[in-house]
């Protein structure tokens, strides 16, 4: 372990320089310790053309012709000049003879205005490269070339690193720097020595049924605008590297984890939390008043009824509902809030939910027009829809002021899953997060995981809130039927493969504490 983290520190110290030439000598790259050039800065040996999306539906003979062409065609727009590998914005992607694997690849590139390229890894696309003063247009939402280059593009919209972690481009004719690692299916972006992707998990374009292969070439894309390359170096990183990459990976996630997580309610033998940042104590609303909660016949603790030791069952739809304060646990503010809630239920809803909107989990403030948050399963439908929506201030969701159930579902800032994996037998995993609520210098983002799954995001929405946070609550059970259990509340968005850890844990929650 320590010789992987020697390793990974000197990759950060010699990803700036590269171990390279001074810029305009076309001698032989100089890789730094432990990677080999894959561009030997004086011809095209070892590169071919290819587009493969100009292929994927083509079989037999005209294929092939297709891929001869296409070889014949690229020495006419990629050359090389003083070392750098050149491309005029056209023709076929350079692409590597040789395939890799699990990898760490060292790459610069020099762009010019309004162009569009990427790195294909294991011949899918990609690490994207944009022209960041590019402005956003909401007629395409899923494309934000405003934020930078970096992210896995091709990535399912909203996953954590199809977008960059952070603005870290250079100006036009300035070189950027890339450091790529890839092991398996998950990478890791630093662009100018800045983390932009942090262990995101790299969709298979072509079939995201399936992981990525386990190797392929990689691909430098040519979209419309001059590019230039330089000092492209790769350290293949073998299997106990790999695993030791990867338990490293693992062991710091679930650390972070237990730095963000604010309260565990595991149910085991009271309503309280087990652990909480703020206040432990679970409470019931009488009034305008907060009294502490004790069980009742309708809201039960149930030992050894729960995915990890007792659960908590509603058992009928009834007022009682337990809640949480928000001091020191959902961190409310009026600035930047980020948050996670992950609970587990237990339920059939066609059968054992009654008439009626149903809420498992809801955050509420001090009025319902300043905001309202809140997991549900629809009234009318058959099967029940399953949602998790965020409703800002309410001109902002529903100015025209009509019912919720009269807004059409794709004017609803809200996730909709119209078959999701309840039942009576199992028990199923839900996270919502919050991202950047009140922030309109960031994007807004919130997500919906069930079983480890992004389900949807809720994004492009302005989610203003006006909640007094002396007022804000986590409110369990409105008009909910059947078992919960492990409440965990985090105080920031957790990533795609954060939310799938917290959901393989053999413990729950307690694991964090």
């Amino acid at each position: 372990m320590r010789r992987t983290v020697q390793r990974i520190l000197f990759f950060a110290c010699a990803v700036a320089g590269f171990g390279m030439p001074a810029i305009g000598l076309a001698a032989e790259p100089g890789p730094p310790e432990g990677f080999r050039a894959i561009f030997n800065g004086r011809d095209l040996t070892g590169w071919y053309g290819l587009n493969p999306h100009g292929i994927e539906k083509l079989t037999g003979e005209a294929k092939e012709t297709s891929l001869a062409q296409q070889r014949a065609e690229f020495p006419k727009n990629w050359t090389v000049e003083n070392g750098e590998l050149v491309n005029d914005g056209h023709g076929p992607y350079a692409t590597t003879e040789a395939e890799f694997g699990d990898i760490e690849l060292l790459i610069e590139y020099k762009t010019v205005a309004n162009a569009d390229s990427g790195i294909y890894l294991r011949g899918a696309p990609q690490v994207q490269i944009w022209d960041w003063h590019q402005v956003f247009d909401p007629k395409a939402p899923t494309r934000k070339p405003h934020l930078g280059s970096g992210g896995l593009f091709n990535n399912t919209p909203g996953t954590t690193g199809r977008d960059p972690l952070v603005l870290a481009d250079r100006p036009f004719g300035a070189w950027n720097q890339f450091r790529i690692r890839q092991v398996g299916d998950r990478t890791w972006v630093w662009l100018n020595d800045k983390l932009v992707v942090a262990d995101a998990v790299m969709e298979n374009y072509y079939d995201r049924s399936r992981p990525l292969p386990p190797k392929g070439p990689i691909m430098l894309q040519t979209h419309g605008g001059e590019i230039r390359w330089r000092n492209i170096f790769v350290h293949d990183i073998g299997t106990d590297e790999a695993k030791q990459i990867l338990s490293a990976a693992d062991a710091e996630t679930k650390a972070s984890l237990s730095r963000a997580l604010t309260l565990h309610a595991s149910f085991d033998t009271e309503l309280a939390a087990d652990f909480a940042r703020g206040d432990k104590a679970c409470y019931v609303m009488q009034g305008k008043d907060l009294l502490k909660a004790a069980p009742t016949e309708e809201v039960r603790l149930v030992p050894d009824a729960g995915r990890f030791g007792g659960a908590l069952h509603f058992t009928k739809k009834n007022s009682f509902r337990p809640v949480f304060r928000d001091a020191g646990v959902l961190g409310y503010n009026d600035k930047n809030w980020n948050a996670s809630v992950s609970v587990w239920l237990r339920l059939n809803p066609d059968e054992d939910l009654e008439p009626g909107y149903c809420d498992p989990v809801q955050i509420v403030g001090d009025d319902a027009k300043n905001g309202f948050i809140f997991l549900e399963w629809s009234k009318d439908e058959t099967p029940r829809f399953f949602r998790y929506a965020i409703r800002p201030l309410f001109h902002i969701w529903n100015p025209d002021n009509v019912q919720w159930a009269d807004i059409p579902f794709n004017k609803r800032p809200m996730v909709q899953v119209e078959r999701a994996p309840f039942s009576r037998e199992t028990w199923t995993h839900a996270v919502f997060t919050l991202e950047n609520v009140n922030d309109k210098s960031k994007p807004q983002i919130g997500r919906l995981y069930l079983n480890g799954n992004l389900q949807g995001t809720i994004e492009n929405w302005d989610l203003t809130f006006g909640w007094d946070p002396a007022r804000v609550l986590l409110v369990l059970g409105a008009a909910y039927v059947g078992h919960l259990d492990d409440l965990a509340v985090f105080n920031r968005a957790l990533a795609d493969g954060e939310v799938k850890l917290l959901y393989g844990l053999t413990q729950g929650a307690r694991e964090l504490r």
